[in-house]
């Protein structure tokens, strides 16, 4: 085998074991998860109907209290902390595994584009069933 090949070969095995180490590395961080602040947004849907825009975010296990809602200029921000579920009846510590952690917790910032056509100082956000509902009147006349 020539020198040249020998080396492209060395190179491709080289790429091969690194790519491995990194998928790796992203299995074992997807597996045991961990918030630092901001590290999560909640799931987000927005409707559009002629006289108003209604916003849906997936808040589930958060106290109302926990919840700021904010528009500032022509952003909606949603901002809160939610706390790591907790066990009812937990076992001793040592006595518990992890198997697969996909609950964020931690701090949160939400960050939605207001359309122009919204009457901002008219927002209003309810709280029902783990989601918070924010409902943004539209001007007359604002709906295509």
């Amino acid at each position: 085998m020539n020198l040249r090949l020998q080396a492209k070969e060395d190179d491709i095995n080289s790429i091969v074991k690194h790519m491995g180490s990194m998928i790796d590395e992203m299995m074992s961080r997807n597996f045991f998860r961990s918030s630092s602040p901001d590290s999560w947004q909640p799931a987000v849907n927005v409707y559009e109907a002629p006289d108003r825009f209604i916003v849906c975010a997936d808040l589930a296990g958060m106290r109302r209290e926990s919840i700021d809602i904010r528009p500032d200029d022509d952003v909606l921000h949603v901002r809160g902390t939610r706390d790591k579920p907790e066990i009812p009846d937990p076992p001793g510590e040592e006595e518990i595994s992890v198997h697969l952690m996909e609950i964020d917790s931690g701090k949160f910032h939400r960050r939605v584009p207001i359309p122009p056509d919204v009457i901002q100082k008219d927002i209003r956000a309810t709280y029902r069933n783990g989601y918070v509902w924010i409902v943004m009147p539209r001007k007359q006349g604002g709906g295509q």
